[in-house]
């Protein structure tokens, strides 16, 4: 997969999972490492297609939650119907399903006859930022491969031949706390891109006074996922410049913070008290 900027050891599952696919694939990492990148050019790889027929080719069918806050029981179920007709010949088919972590209970569980029972000939690529989400049924169905983050080096390397310029390369390297995806959407502009805004949310919180990441509180805790985004993003800026030496205190708390508020929305927590509390802790 050489347009894509990959871990070698997670380039080595992805090439072997190419040689001898499964049924399914669970690929795991936080939001803007390249998961849906991943996934995209592996179903190029396992349909023997180029990337940009994966959207249109009939035998492959993408799901997602759009502009919904879910993945809804009635994507499972058109699925179900788009998996009941036959491929012709020796055929293979690609199911996509972003962010996973979407699904429903209900619709987890409807998923979950198929993988019990998959179709032939198809492989269903589920990417998900945290497997917690993921009903413990669904998890043993499924292989898992973590995306491990590629080292600074090479992430550098690959946007400077991509043609971007240092300074700009070590801005995003920083905004995005390293994760290439994201740092891809803040070097291409791409300000709408949900990932960038969650990165400015993140700065906000890292640079801001007290009062204003109170401020944050009240719109960011109305959206579990987006909090979710948002501290982990959080996270790897902190993990990023504590690589790069600066070890003030701030980071160290801010680390330690997001890593425990984290742990406490994909339990029970509720998002305002949690986001509260980290905002005072910092």
């Amino acid at each position: 997969m050489p347009s894509l900027v990959i871990h070698p050891l997670t380039q080595q599952r992805l090439t072997n999972f190419v040689r001898t696919p499964s049924h399914a694939l669970l690929i795991v990492g936080p939001a803007g490492i390249g998961k849906q990148s991943i996934a995209y050019q592996l179903t190029a790889e396992l349909m023997n297609i180029s990337l940009d027929q994966v959207t249109a080719h009939q035998y492959v069918r993408i799901v997602s939650a759009g502009k919904e806050k879910s993945i809804a029981i009635e994507k499972i179920r058109e699925l179900e119907q788009f998996l009941s007709r036959k491929v012709p010949g020796n055929g293979t088919r690609v199911v996509l399903i972003n962010d996973a972590h979407l699904l429903g209970t209900e619709a987890q569980n409807a998923l979950l006859k198929t993988l019990e029972e998959p179709p032939e000939s198809t492989t269903l690529i589920l990417s998900v930022a945290h497997e917690q989400a993921l009903l413990p049924t669904i998890l043993s169905r499924a292989p898992v491969l973590s995306v491990l983050r590629p080292d600074a080096g090479l992430v550098k390397t690959y946007f400077i031949a991509a043609g971007y310029d240092e300074k700009l390369i070590a801005r995003a390297n920083a905004m995005s706390g390293g994760l290439p995806g994201l740092m891809s959407a803040i070097l291409s502009d791409e300000n709408d891109h949900p990932l960038v805004q969650a990165a400015g949310i993140a700065r906000q919180i890292a640079q801001g006074a007290m009062f204003d990441r109170l401020v944050i509180v009240d719109g960011l805790s109305k959206d579990r996922e987006q909090c979710l985004v948002v501290l982990n993003v959080l996270q790897q800026m902190a993990r990023v410049s504590m690589r790069a030496g600066n070890m003030a205190d701030s980071w160290q708390r801010i680390l330690k913070g997001s890593h425990q508020a984290i742990g406490e929305l994909q339990g029970s927590g509720q998002p305002k008290l949690v986001l509260t509390n980290l905002m005072l802790n910092l």
